[in-house]
């Protein structure tokens, strides 16, 4: 079977789809977005050794940009775990036919590879390279300069595959990563090992030898054999429903004493570790604990409270806005019957809270490491903290009530809209900017002590008055209960 064969069912699937039409209006205006984003970044790749040279005097521009490459690859690993998921096609159907399997490894690799985040940074490499660094070393480190670009990038890309793939049975090769770019970071933040010199340094000599290029395709191809063998050796109907999820349906008796509240709580874990993507959402939230490593430091130096706030925020807070804002719609499946028993929706809605206050203290706690890069961290994050789980949560629950879409939990959570509405990204810009307007606003005219202080006294009131605010939910979603359900029928 030929790879055309393939994309036909693809595009088949597509328009057999109920929200086909609905689909496609997305994919064009997203369209239209990254065609914006392209094109703004493309321009900065081109203004960029302008920009060094005026910010930057006297330092040469080309060993300035490749001192940060490696910063972008780091970042880029942790956003491709978000945002970049496992190939979508349905292998099953294919695995009982004459077919090839070196022809559907070959379609898996082409598809994953036609990803944004694999072009987004020739928009910005191509033209720096043009510009500066062709007019400097010649054509032929330039071509191996970008060759070796592409290279980091497939690279990257397979990487993120084979983790991803591995992490499905066992998390902690995930969580070997998070560890090894935070242990990374930390050695850089004392001095032991310096990201800039290290970038700069290995860049510099590919521009010095082009040849050495060929170090980094060969490392692509390696990432790529490794990938390509793990697939081959696990592309069998047996391994399509492995043995850990079968018995990932597991019953947490520590939640038995908490009544119907631990039961509720209960049943939300087992959907999460079910489930494509809400676990998917709770993988995101863990490694935005990390981009504190990137963000911290340079707000710190220059004591910029607001931002780091801002980011405060994110670490400790990020699980109620990306799990929270759906709080209704991860059940949209069987809402009908969840609601024909006797359910007690203060109930319901006071475990979720509960789950909310569990998963962002514990963030809070594996955050408070960051107290190593100046102490000032600790205060500005237990604030941020008190803020998300006593104003935050309820405003999330309040916006949930709003939401009636139906959610696929087998789709992953990165570039996924689905169930996203108006009231969903404004929720999100108030539970984001809207304590930081107050905080930038009482820091620069009263002080950092007092902004401290007042968010996290907002935050402690919220939690002071949750009976009533739980009881105030349950009255919104009984009044907007069967307009929440017609929703979650209209699949």
């Amino acid at each position: 079977m030929r790879l055309s064969v393939f994309l036909s069912h693809q595009w088949l699937s597509f328009w057999r789809g109920r929200n086909a039409n609905k689909s496609l209006a997305l994919q064009i205006i997203i369209g239209f977005f990254y065609l914006l984003i392209f094109l703004e970044i493309a321009g900065l790749g081109i203004a960029l050794p302008f920009f060094i040279k005026e910010l930057l005097p006297g330092k040469d521009p080309i060993v300035v940009f490749t001192s940060y490459i490696i910063y972008y690859y780091l970042l880029g690993l942790l956003a491709r775990f978000q945002l970049q998921e496992l190939p979508s096609l349905s292998i099953q159907p294919y695995l009982a036919q004459n077919i090839s399997r070196n022809t559907m490894l070959r379609f898996l690799h082409v598809r994953s590879l036609v990803h944004v985040i694999n072009f987004l940074p020739l928009f910005v490499f191509v033209p720096f390279t043009l510009v500066i660094i062709a007019p400097t070393y010649g054509a032929l480190s330039a071509t191996c300069f970008l060759i070796l670009q592409l290279a980091l990038v497939i690279n990257n890309h397979f990487i993120t595959m084979f983790i991803k793939r591995k992490s499905v049975n066992n998390s902690w090769y995930f969580i070997t990563v998070l560890l090894l770019i935070a242990g990374l970071k930390g050695l850089d933040y004392l001095g032991v090992l310096s990201f800039e010199q290290t970038s700069s340094y290995i860049f510099m000599l590919v521009l010095k030898y082009p040849m050495l290029c060929l170090l980094g395709v060969a490392m692509a191809v390696i990432t790529f054999l490794v990938n390509n063998r793990y697939l081959r050796n696990h592309l069998y109907l047996e391994e399509l429903v492995n043995e850990k999820k079968l018995n990932i349906s597991k019953h947490y008796s520590l939640l038995d004493k908490y009544g119907e509240i631990g039961e509720i709580i209960s049943l939300e874990l087992k959907l999460i570790f079910r489930n494509k993507r809400p676990r998917s959402t709770v993988i995101i939230s863990g490694v935005i604990l990390l981009y504190g490593l990137f963000f911290y430091p340079q707000y710190l130096k220059s004591e910029n409270f607001t931002m780091l706030f801002l980011f405060a925020l994110l670490v400790t807070g990020i699980f109620i806005t990306n799990y929270g804002q759906f709080l209704f719609s991860w059940q949209s499946g069987h809402f009908d019957g969840l609601m024909s028993y006797h359910l007690n929706m203060k109930q319901y809605i006071r475990a979720k809270f509960s789950l909310f206050v569990v998963v962002c203290s514990l963030q809070f706690l594996l955050s408070t490491f960051y107290v190593l890069m100046g102490w000032r961290i600790f205060p500005i994050q237990l604030a941020a903290f008190l803020y998300s789980i006593g104003v935050n949560t309820f405003v999330t629950i309040y916006a949930a009530t709003f939401n009636y879409k139906y959610l696929n939990l087998t789709k992953s959570a990165s570039m996924n809209f689905q169930g996203i509405g108006a009231v969903q990204w404004l929720q999100s810009l108030l539970v984001a900017f809207g304590p930081v307007l107050v905080f930038y606003l009482l820091n620069r005219f009263a002080g950092y002590w007092v902004a401290v202080g007042t968010i996290s006294l907002i935050g402690i009131a919220g939690l002071a008055f949750n009976r009533m605010l739980i009881n105030w939910l349950a009255g919104q979603f009984h009044f907007r209960k069967h307009k929440i359900l017609e929703g979650f029928r209209a699949r």
